[in-house]
């Protein structure tokens, strides 16, 4: 089999109520050079007996012979992807029919950008997409600008699969491990911004994501992620970006424990963070617009795609 462009992936736990709709979304897209791959968590409900009656030749399907967890799941499915590039479409989401034939014309044209990010165009008024960014622009757009870069999960997200092996596939270390590869990968190598609006993502009380944004030890894991890349990156002020991550950190941490009266939680979250009382100081560091990569609306950045036939 020829290496196909894409390797669509399905991770499903629970999903029988909209697992088909996405199954069949994926097998209407109007560019067809794809492998989908649907891996089932050892789901408990009907889902892995709605995945049976697919029976598309580009379908590779298992089910988990127990549950691995959302990360190990993703990562058991990357292992035998075959394509080029990865795309996640999760067992509630409906993928656009029209999404993989764009993406196919973005990585003819940028073939150097390890990943593609969906963003809203009215919050990137600086550059008119799609648009180019190396690493060191890519970090100074996510850390010192007021641009919603790597807030957006994985249904707006291409990967390269060769740069997910080089950093060992997705971390299983966070329970937002989308945030942590999209920011840890943006230190490798260019990406691509373009129009968000690959899919349809579901918010439901259920969803793995939803249940993360309403954990606190998630609030610590963001507060991390964010160090941990910010150090590992070449940024020449990163000294002083750690301050200010450590001073939202705080200023958040009061809001949302002692101000609410949470005291036990505020001291949980504090020890667990490594914080020592001297960065308590930081807490005037304050992020803002400090970078903007373009002189104004009269001159965006702009590249010759839109004027290529």
């Amino acid at each position: 089999m020829e290496q196909p462009l894409f390797t669509i992936i399905t991770v499903t736990y629970n999903s029988s109520k909209w697992v088909g709709q996405a199954i069949e979304s994926v097998l209407a897209s109007s560019y067809t050079d794809f492998e989908y791959i649907i891996a089932d968590d050892c789901s408990s409900d009907e889902t892995w007996s709605i995945i049976q009656e697919y029976n598309d030749p580009r379908i590779r399907a298992w089910r988990n012979n127990s549950n691995m967890g959302e990360y190990p799941n993703r990562n058991a499915a990357l292992r035998e992807a075959k394509g080029r590039y990865i795309y996640f479409i999760d067992g509630d989401d409906v993928i656009n029919k029209h999404a993989l034939r764009n993406l196919r014309e973005y990585i003819y044209f940028f073939p150097d950008a390890i990943m593609i990010w969906g963003v809203p165009p009215a919050a990137i008024d600086f550059a008119v997409l799609p648009y180019q960014f190396e690493p060191p622009t890519t970090m100074r757009l996510i850390y010192e600008s007021s641009a919603p870069m790597a807030m957006i999960g994985f249904t707006e997200t291409v990967f390269r699969r060769d740069a997910l092996k080089r950093v060992g596939f997705l971390s299983e270390e966070y329970a937002i491990g989308d945030t942590y590869i999209k920011k840890r990968l943006a230190l490798e190598g260019p990406v691509l911004l373009v129009a968000m609006g690959f899919a349809f993502w579901r918010r439901s009380d259920t969803q793995a994501s939803r249940k993360a944004s309403l954990n606190y030890s998630v609030f610590l894991e963001a507060h991390n992620i964010d160090l941990k890349v910010v150090s590992m990156s070449g940024l020449l002020n990163k000294e002083k970006l750690i301050c200010r991550i450590k001073g939202s950190f705080i200023r958040r941490l009061f809001r949302h424990t002692l101000l609410k009266g949470r005291i036990l939680l505020f001291f949980q979250l504090y020890r667990k963070s490594g914080l020592s009382l001297a960065d308590f100081r930081n807490i005037f560091e304050r992020f803002g617009p400090a970078y903007s990569p373009a002189p104004g609306l009269s001159h965006p950045l702009i590249n010759r795609f839109h004027f290529t036939k």
